[in-house]
């Protein structure tokens, strides 16, 4: 992580891209318990600039949370939710994006009761809806639902 604070763009992706290769050959909770003491730092709202390491620890996060359980989620939920509020007002699209994001992946892995977005703003809570309604996984089980039932028969005459 500290190889992406202050660095530029290059040395940046490529240290996500290897944090990112880390987490997918170790363990999933040891390494979300090791990135959590990353997400503790003062955010500045009105800089432009993303502190490169909390984004870089927000991306990959995205890609941690369906691997981490969801004990160990819900335990984090207290200590991340306020930063969750703050980056969501930072000025950075980036930061607001991998946000939005993480927050995705955390609503599909945990569910609606469990990631309650009421304190959300409410355009940061239709943001993070419509994207949750984009994840893959909430796009089949939509697509699944309106797959209509071929064993009843139509009303309509068959016209050939």
């Amino acid at each position: 992580m500290q190889c992406t604070r202050d660095s530029p763009f290059d040395i940046v992706n490529t240290a996500e891209r290897a944090l990112r290769n880390l987490v997918d050959g170790t363990e999933p909770e040891a390494c979300f318990e090791h990135l959590l003491p990353f997400t503790s730092i003062e955010i500045d709202l009105n800089d432009t600039n993303s502190p490169s390491e909390l984004l870089s620890v927000l991306r990959t996060m995205r890609y941690l949370v369906d691997r981490v359980s969801p004990d160990s989620l819900k335990a984090a939920l207290p200590s991340l939710l306020p930063l969750f509020h703050t980056a969501l007002d930072h000025k950075s699209v980036d930061m607001r994006k991998a946000t939005v994001f993480v927050l995705v992946e955390l609503h599909i892995a945990l569910g609606d009761n469990e990631l309650n977005l009421d304190d959300f703003k409410d355009c940061q809570r239709r943001l993070i809806n419509v994207y949750i309604g984009r994840h893959p996984t909430v796009k089949e089980k939509n697509c699944n639902a309106m797959v209509v039932d071929d064993t009843v028969p139509s009303a309509q005459p068959i016209v050939a």
